[in-house]
């Protein structure tokens, strides 16, 4: 009774007979909640193929004019089911155009106003270098312009980063941040152009960043056997599972995770928050990318170090997660306020688990990679809290008359069994966030005609918890919602096809329940607030979601959209598609003169911030351009997305520089004989990807 309806069976692709010829018949075609997902365009839309008639301002059908009323032609009298898909397919047509417009609106800007600066004020227009002045927006938003075809800006943008960027500045630069967007974007980058500019900067960069892996020294020795004890002691309680805690100092000694700064000039490293976060550490994807591409094995060597270093320290093989905060040595850090948390600090540790195992795939080169993601898996349910919130549900009041016919006719649309509920949400504060007074604006046209709200939701919620060594927070940054995509692309990596549920094993179809329910809840972070955008931390009680009024604020990011994303490529289940319009919908809300800003609080469409963080680009607008786009505009078989969503070469996608880097063993006969022939680094990946038709 939790799974929906196509989760059990999915939907049938063909054949299309023997459905009803009404658009009751929808019921059997999806399950309630995406239903209730679809907007009342859709619907309408529906209701006008189920008649004979064409939907508005829709191209998806051939139609004629017969008595006022267009209709469709003689030649188009086909069951009304396939031309609904038709027709969906041309509303995700329509949102990629929707997302390559916003793309064009920003990067025009930038290139007339920022251009080679760090960020672009979306509301006064200013270029700032707020990162210390190496392109960061520009690097960072390469292969988004290359994956929508942006060709000439593309090359205006390369053409800037091998002649005018420069990293010889005397700069403390974040080491995590610099890997993931930088680094990351410059091979990206190189992968899908061939441009060897690109990955010669790359290198450079690397150069520099791998002073971030000297050893401790004598001032983290002392830091660390400072607080020995303590940290042995809050390991043991944080930990949330059995195992020796040992001593921290003995399973360690002299090793060191990386610095979190480093001077890009004269490669002075320290931490500047006098510890390290576990988020921060582990960079895989681009460390090991750069190792493939350059044959220098040092780069994936300090990543498996890393990874062995925080295994000991942590005890990870027989505990699954670790605390976010760490002393050098990978010890526990000693406050009090230490967690484990899949949200701030702890985040990308465990995507990259998994993402690591995608990378290497038929490579047999991090066995501790595969058995701790399998153990994360085994222990992520102590971090997983149900709510049934229907249970406290109560009627919420109707807030005028003309509102109570436009959802009355959209369940008219239907048949006489109604699925559209006509009750608003709940106006209950602990489930709305807000007062049934200033709930009137739900529905209006700012949402462009979406009602699903949580009464539309059976069975539990899902969230994720944190737990310090004192106490349980009920609480879940917007960084988790990385987590049900995550879960999504363990189960699609097995095949790389659309998963059908009947071939899954129990413990595989639970794994996909979680995921769609965890999805579920990112959505109505953002589906319950005024402007429908999620706040930065949304708490949650036995009654539902509720907010954290100390953290109202949306920095544009990517995560939910992401998640979106993976579950639609997982199961192609139309209500993913659904989320993700009404999503971007949101977000072109945003809009400034000079680009899509920040809001100070999610309650307040208009207080909107004059910032626009280069990962908006890289990452949110990406993701809501593959959402909408073929499967073959991206090939997951070909290419695994980063944290920073740039795209990493998987090593059996390139078999011939995996063997000349010598830094990876050599796969079977079958899986190489599996690899696809390749005839340059720019050439192969580019011709992996389709184009749009589109040029501008």
């Amino acid at each position: 009774p939790l799974m929906p309806a196509p989760l059990v069976q999915p939907i049938p692709q063909p054949p299309w007979q023997g459905l009803p010829k009404s658009p009751a018949g929808l019921k059997n075609f999806y399950d309630a909640q995406t239903l209730a997902s679809f907007s009342l365009s859709q619907l309408d839309a529906l209701w006008a193929l189920s008649h004979g008639r064409c939907p508005l301002l829709s191209k998806a059908v051939r139609c004629v004019q017969h008595g006022g009323i267009r209709q469709r032609a003689a030649s188009s009298q086909v069951n009304w089911q396939k031309l609904a898909i038709s027709y969906l397919w041309e509303e995700a047509a329509l949102a990629q155009r929707q997302s390559r417009a916003m793309m064009r609106h920003v990067w025009k800007n930038y290139e007339d106003r920022a251009f080679g600066m760090d960020e672009l004020r979306p509301i006064s227009g200013k270029g700032v270098d707020s990162w210390g002045g190496v392109g960061q927006t520009l690097v960072d938003s390469l292969d988004t312009l290359w994956l929508m075809g942006f060709e000439d800006e593309f090359s205006r943008a390369t053409n800037w980063v091998e002649k005018k960027l420069d990293f010889d500045k005397d700069l403390n630069v974040n080491f995590f941040e610099t890997s993931i967007r930088h680094l990351g974007g410059l091979i990206s980058a190189f992968v899908l152009s061939g441009q060897a500019g690109l990955l010669a900067k790359a290198q450079d960069l690397g150069e520099r960043l791998a002073h971030a892996f000297k050893n401790a020294g004598e001032d983290g020795g002392k830091a660390s056997s400072w607080f020995s004890r303590l940290g042995t002691w809050l390991k043991h309680y944080v930990s949330l599972g059995g195992g020796n805690s040992g001593s921290i100092s003995g399973e360690v000694a002299g090793a060191q995770l990386p610095w979190s700064d480093v001077n890009l000039r004269n490669g002075v490293v320290q931490n500047m928050a006098g510890f390290v976060s576990l988020a921060e550490v582990y960079v895989p994807l681009e460390w090991k990318a750069l190792a493939l591409l350059t044959s220098n094995c040092s780069y994936a060597h300090h990543q498996e170090e890393v990874l062995r270093l925080v295994n000991d320290a942590a005890g990870l093989e027989n505990k699954g997660l670790a605390a976010n905060l760490m002393w050098p040595n990978g010890s526990a850090y000693g406050v009090s306020d230490n967690r484990i948390s899949l949200g701030s600090r702890g985040d990308s540790f465990y995507e990259y688990l998994l993402k690591d195992l995608v990378f290497i795939h038929a490579s047999s080169t991090s066995p501790l990679t595969q058995k701790l993601w399998h153990v994360f898996l085994a222990h992520l349910p102590q971090l997983i809290v149900e709510v049934d919130a229907n249970v406290t549900s109560k009627p919420g009041r109707l807030p005028n008359q003309s509102f109570y016919h436009q959802r009355r006719r959209s369940a008219q649309l239907l048949s006489s069994e109604p699925w559209v509920t006509t009750r608003l949400p709940n106006s209950q504060a602990s489930l709305s966030g807000h007062s049934a007074r200033r709930r009137k604006t739900f529905g209006d046209s700012r949402r462009g005609g979406w009602f699903e709200n949580f009464n539309d939701v059976r069975g539990k919620w899902a969230f994720m918890k944190e737990v310090t060594y004192q106490q349980t927070v009920p609480k879940m940054d917007h960084l988790v919602c990385f987590l049900p995509g995550v879960l999504a692309l363990d189960l699609f990596r097995k095949e790389y096809r659309t998963i059908t549920p009947t071939r899954l094993s129990k413990d595989q179809r639970e794994q996909l329940l979680l995921a769609h329910k965890l999805t579920q809840t990112c959505v109505h972070m953002y589906f319950r607030t005024q402007s429908d955008m999620a706040p930065e931390i949304t708490r949650f009680s036995g009654h539902g979601l509720v907010h954290d009024l100390g953290s109202m604020h949306n920095i544009l990011r990517p995560e939910t959209i992401e998640s979106v994303y993976i579950l639609w490529r997982t199961t192609k289940l139309q209500i993913y598609r659904n989320w993700g319009q009404r999503l971007l919908a949101a977000f072109s809300r945003l809009k400034t003169p000079y680009g899509f800003a920040s809001l100070q609080n999610v309650d307040e469409p208009s207080s909107l911030q004059d910032e626009m963080p280069s990962f908006f680009v890289a990452e949110t607008m990406k993701y809501f351009y593959l959402l909408f786009s073929p499967d073959s505009a991206l090939p997951l078989d070909k290419f695994v997305l980063s944290t920073e969503a740039h795209l990493m070469p998987r090593l059996d996608a390139w078999a011939a520089e995996a063997r000349q880097s010598g830094c990876f063993p050599q796969p079977s006969a079958d899986d190489a004989e599996s690899s696809p022939p390749r005839e340059s680094a720019g050439a192969s990946a580019a011709s992996q990807l389709e184009q749009p038709h589109e040029k501008k």
